[in-house]
Formats: C-alpha cells, sequence, structure tokens
C-alpha cells in the first residue's frame, strides 16, 4: 500500500484495528503552525511529525505523564484540545492561573510554587508556596500518586501528589501545586479530581473506562475482540471538559494566558480542506472528509498543531486497499 499526499501538512499511515476488530489502514495528517512577533499564524518551518507512539514529559522516569499523545487511533469523538507547557509569570509569585478559552470551554487551573505537607493534628496541612517564575504543567504536580506500598492508587492521575497510605506519611514530603481554583488543595484530607490540561494516560480514568468491561463473558464470548461496551472516546485523549462535540471548525478561536511572558495566545483555526482517497484494487474509490479531531497548542514555542485523520478499510482480494491519496482540495475528485 501506497502514500501520496499532495498537501503541504505532515502525513502519515499505519496498519492498525478498529474497534470492530476489522483491520484498517489510519492515514494521518498534522498541520504545525507557528505565530511570528506581530502573532501572524503561517505553517511552521519545523512540523512536528506524526507520532506512532506517546511521546512522555519523563522518558526515564518508570513512569510519566504524556507529553504529546500517540496519532495511533483509528478514531476520535469530536475534537481533543490540548495545552503543552509551563506556567509563566514575569515576576516571581507563588502562584499563577492558567485561563484557556475555546467555544463553550472555558477553564482555569492554579499552578503553585513548590510547597509541602506539614504535620497538623489527624491530618498533614498544606504549607506555603515558594515563588516562581516557570513551572512545568504537568500531572506529576497534581493531585493523585501511588502509596509506598502501591495498595493506594488514585487511578485518575497515578503519578500526582497528596496519595498515601496513611496522612501521617505525607509529612514533608511535596504537595500537590496544581489545582482547581474552585477546590482548592488545603490539607491531606482534600481528594479534588486531578486538575491538568494535558492528555491522559491509556490507563488513566475516566478515560480508560470507556475500553469497556474485561470480564469472564469477555473472555469466553469476545476475546481478543474489544468488549462490546467499548466506547471510541477511549481513543480521546484530553480531560472530558477539554473535548468538543461537535468538531472545532474553521473560524474557531482558541485562547490561552498564563503559559507565556508575551500574555495571551490566540489561535484562529484556518480552512483546512483535506480529503483522503482510497483506491482499492478493482479500482474503485472510498472517499473521506475528515474533522478536526486533535488541537495541541504549545503557548511557550507559539505553535500548534492541528491533525486530521481516517481509517480506511484494509480489504482483501479485490477491495485490497493499493493506495491513499490526500489532496487538500475538497472539490478533486480521484477515480
Amino acid at each position: 500500500m501506497t502514500l501520496a499526499n499532495n498537501t503541504p501538512y505532515r502525513a502519515g499511515a499505519a496498519p492498525l484495528v478498529d474497534a470492530q476488530g476489522r483491520p484498517v489502514i489510519v492515514a494521518v495528517v498534522k498541520a504545525t503552525f507557528a505565530a511570528d512577533a506581530a502573532g501572524r499564524w503561517t505553517l511552521a518551518d519545523d512540523p512536528s511529525p506524526v507520532r506512532w507512539n506517546d511521546v512522555l514529559w519523563y522518558p526515564e522516569a518508570p513512569d510519566s505523564s504524556v507529553r504529546y499523545p500517540s496519532d495511533a487511533a483509528p478514531e476520535k469523538v469530536g475534537t481533543d484540545i490540548l495545552f503543552v507547557g509551563e506556567a509563566v509569570s514575569p515576576r516571581a509569585t507563588p502562584y499563577v492561573d492558567i485561563a484557556v478559552q475555546a467555544r463553550s470551554l472555558r477553564k482555569s487551573v492554579r499552578v503553585h510554587g513548590e510547597r509541602l505537607f506539614y504535620k497538623r493534628g489527624a491530618a498533614c496541612a498544606v504549607g506555603p508556596a515558594a515563588p516562581f517564575v516557570r513551572r512545568p504543567i504537568v500531572y506529576e504536580l497534581s493531585y493523585g500518586g501511588t502509596s509506598s506500598d502501591g495498595k493506594a492508587v488514585e487511578r485518575r492521575n497515578p503519578v500526582g501528589r497528596g496519595v498515601a497510605a496513611a496522612p501521617a506519611d505525607l509529612d514533608g514530603k511535596p504537595a500537590p501545586c496544581i489545582e482547581d481554583p474552585r477546590a482548592p488543595i488545603t490539607s491531606s484530607a482534600d481528594r479534588p479530581a486531578p486538575a491538568g490540561l494535558g492528555a491522559l494516560g491509556p490507563h488513566w480514568l475516566p478515560r480508560a473506562a470507556h475500553a469497556g468491561t474485561f470480564d469472564e463473558a469477555w473472555r469466553k464470548e469476545r476475546m481478543p475482540l474489544l468488549p462490546r461496551d467499548f466506547s471510541p472516546r477511549y481513543y480521546n485523549t484530553a480531560p472530558p471538559d477539554q473535548i468538543l462535540d461537535p468538531p472545532l471548525a474553521s473560524g474557531e478561536d482558541v485562547a490561552v494566558l498564563g503559559m507565556r511572558e508575551e500574555g495571551a495566545l490566540r489561535f484562529t483555526l484556518p480552512s483546512l480542506p483535506v480529503v483522503f482517497f482510497g483506491k482499492r484494487a478493482d479500482g474503485s474509490t472510498i472517499t473521506v472528509r475528515p474533522h478536526l479531531d486533535t488541537l495541541i497548542m504549545e503557548p511557550g514555542r507559539a505553535r500548534v498543531e492541528v491533525t486530521l485523520r481516517a481509517a480506511l478499510p484494509k480489504g482483501r482480494g479485490l477491495t485490497t486497499l493499493r493506495e491513499i491519496r490526500i489532496d487538500e482540495d475538497e472539490g478533486v475528485h480521484r477515480g
């Protein structure tokens, strides 16, 4: 199978299996935009690659949050919107509020400087935050984690801070530094939803819950296919409140404040009329016009990645997929 990319964007294709267990070829197009000093957006000179594996924040760590999610998914529901980077302040400060906006999405997270738990009665309180100028917005700094004995795990964020077998175990340990400002963390008794703006790991809740039920009935009746209650929402990597459905469309804005020295960054989605044409062995053609399913904004780098995909049946015999052609002109027809 050959891939012909007639767009100015990066593209790639890989064999996968869809939710029904059917072999497909997933073709991915990724457009990368960069803003100049005047705020004008153009195609980046160094476009981001199509990624077939998650890229981690801390590759050497035994476990790490995801920096850039894999593009190896046959489909997504709506549009994942992700923000990658740091909280930035022009001067040392104990906290920075990050605000993001896209259509109905209005979200804030508060990023504190380093702070510790300290013993206070039966629990541990959270101490004052040290001033900072830059701090990464990673789930390692949010509420969550795994106890030292491995028996207590916050499945919504197993790499975070604040989970322990007993409150006393947290005395002197780093406290969560990223939170929802509407649910501040003041002691070890607080167990809020982990706060963040980036991708969720494949085994994290609530994402993992969409994978379905792997029980005895599945083992007897369904394995190795996915469970009948599998949802394609599993392929979405963004936190639930950062998934827009219907998907983002041309002309819509995404904005973020608090993640770069120059102030707010706003990106207006351009028209991306990408069309996928799949040609079979018998000469017939499959045409797919995809929706934008992933947008990654990196304010500190003034970059935005926009990803579109199509899953075309691999076929067999006369229906075998021989070529995928990608064009940016909606009106073009390929025979």
